[in-house]
């Protein structure tokens, strides 16, 4: 156990201590702090235990491929708008629509990912510039809050 980290190992006076049955310290040095900054990291990706996390990512792509399509001109930025308008709404039908819902929710009431969705959206609409896709990922916060609380 104690010749399992590497600063121990670089330690001599300390090996000599643990083999002549002195106990590890215990400490910033001790085994309980294995890595020095703020644990857990906030900035490391791992698996995530909410499957609705990937819904922001989607929501705010598709509104960005909505802002795009609508600066086209002609039958093919029409299209994009109304292809980039069905995936928000599709998205929004997965996550937060009334039941039967692709991801349920047992009891009453909107699910609470709806909240986390629309607080994502809206902490990402207030990181950009006044615009007119803050304004998309406004309205789309918007509408799943609206979405989720319609009578079922």
């Amino acid at each position: 156990m104690f010749g399992d980290y590497a600063f121990y190992n670089a330690n001599p006076i300390l090996q000599w201590l643990w083999k002549h049955g002195w106990e590890e310290p215990v400490g910033p040095l001790g085994p309980v702090v294995k890595q020095f900054g703020p644990h857990p990291e906030p900035w490391a990706s791992g698996p995530s235990p909410e499957p609705w996390r990937i819904a922001v990512p989607q929501l705010v792509q598709a509104v960005q491929a909505r802002e795009l399509a609508a600066k086209l001109e002609g039958h093919a930025g029409e299209a994009l708008v109304k292809s980039s308008g069905a995936a928000i709404d599709s998205i929004l039908d997965d996550w937060c629509g009334t039941p039967p819902r692709r991801w349920p929710w047992p009891w009453p009431g909107p699910p609470p990912w709806v909240w986390e969705i629309a607080s994502q959206l809206t902490l990402i609409a207030n990181t950009v510039e006044a615009g007119t896709l803050r304004e998309g990922l406004l309205e789309v916060a918007g509408r799943a809050i609206q979405q989720s609380s319609a009578p079922q």
